[in-house]
């Protein structure tokens, strides 16, 4: 195990009642303006929009909304955010979502503090040193942004999808997860969280130069099973609470950096592939995962068979030496939840290789992961087929 420092200054209020504090952690900011984050409108369905805009009334607190964040943030939109946000004089973002409200909204609080335009934060040509307070209610587990420092965003004129990481200052100052608000949720996006949740806790599993992991690989093996059981009882009862519930934490988990501690030299490849197939055709993330981690997998297993066996025999319960076994039964649980396996199944009938080539290469050099050359890229992008 490696050293490591780590800190986590988010609040997480978690249950039934999670929400009824958020008028006692709006009192302690001393908040006069907030900017209201959200989607589609999916929340007024689960009652969360209701929740959030009483207890801003009930403190007196001005609203300036901004709907409408996508499933993959568009820069276009964050910088429309990020002008409210200085017009008005916002001193705390309400994020109520997916992981993509959240990650746009971590744009705004950062965007909103500097002359400069927010995407150069993507490119990596500013570092963020500050943000507006933040609170997040997540009604879509899978991307732990509501107890992370990290978010992503789509470049609408480039097609690029970038990330910045500002761990301690991107964070939430509170979130709130009430599992019955993921209720109104359908299959199909719980499906795709859950895929999402298993690569969060996987690339760093698979990745690592350690054929050995303790501590944490027990941890993430726990975890994958638990989002995978989760999963299976959701898709014969999506009221289930405990389910839910189990389905909620581990998606908070997965991603907030206390499970990869002290892991060695790991990297996110299936991210990195994916943020460029999903910036380009507009997938939602975690159908992308589904589709690309079985042919990274093929890839990699000369590196890390090791990691991919044990994988299979501990998770997937495969006793074998043969990793296409391993992804067969990946696979199979993919498609037994409905994740697509293929670009085809994605909705991708003409998958634009050399684009997602292009752009892949560009995330693997900003994410300084070595050992991916553009034939191996494309290679493995070609096996999704």
């Amino acid at each position: 195990m490696q050293d490591f420092n780590y800190h986590n200054p988010t609040k997480v209020y978690f249950g039934k009642t999670a929400l009824d504090n958020l008028v006692h952690e709006l009192e302690t900011q001393d908040v006069s303006n907030v900017l209201f984050v959200y989607g589609g409108g999916s929340i007024k369905a689960n009652g969360v929009y209701d929740t959030v805009m009483k207890a801003l009334k009930q403190c007196r607190i001005n609203i300036v909304e901004h709907a409408g964040v996508k499933g993959n943030p568009s820069l276009n939109h964050a910088r429309n955010g990020v002008a409210k946000a200085k017009e008005n004089n916002v001193d705390l973002i309400i994020a109520a979502g997916g992981g993509s409200v959240m990650d746009e909204a971590k744009a705004v609080a950062a965007g909103a503090l500097v002359p400069f335009d927010v995407w150069d934060f993507y490119c990596k040509k500013e570092t963020v040193a500050e943000s507006i307070a933040l609170f997040a209610i997540p009604t879509l587990p899978a991307t732990s942004s509501e107890m992370n420092g990290i978010s992503v965003l789509c470049n609408d004129e480039t097609n690029e999808k970038f990330n910045i990481i500002a761990q301690g200052i991107l964070n939430p100052v509170a979130a709130f997860l009430d599992p019955q608000t993921t209720y109104t949720l359908s299959l199909q996006q719980t499906a795709y969280a859950c895929t999402d949740i298993i690569s969060h806790l996987t690339e760093s599993y698979f990745t690592t130069s350690s054929d050995e992991l303790a501590l944490q690989g027990r941890i993430i093996e726990g975890l994958v099973k638990t989002v995978m059981e989760a999963m299976d009882v959701i898709m014969e009862k999506p009221d289930d609470y405990d389910a839910r519930a189990s389905f909620m934490w581990t998606a908070t988990l997965a991603w907030s950096g206390i499970v990869q501690v002290g892991i060695p030299d790991w990297g996110m490849p299936c991210h990195s592939l994916e943020m460029s197939m999903s910036g380009y055709h507009d997938t939602a993330h975690g159908a992308g995962l589904s589709v690309l981690t079985p042919s990274w997998m093929k890839h990699a297993a000369t590196v890390h068979l090791t990691r991919i066996l044990t994988f299979g025999r501990n998770i997937l319960g495969i006793n074998t030496d043969n990793v296409d076994d391993v992804i067969e039964g990946l696979k199979k649980f993919y498609r037994s939840i409905g994740a697509p396996t293929t670009f085809l199944e994605a909705g991708i009938e003409n998958p634009e290789i050399e684009i997602m080539t292009d752009l892949a290469n560009k995330v693997f050099k900003s994410r300084g992961i070595p050992g991916y050359s553009r034939d191996e890229i494309r290679r493995i992008y070609k096996n999704c087929c």
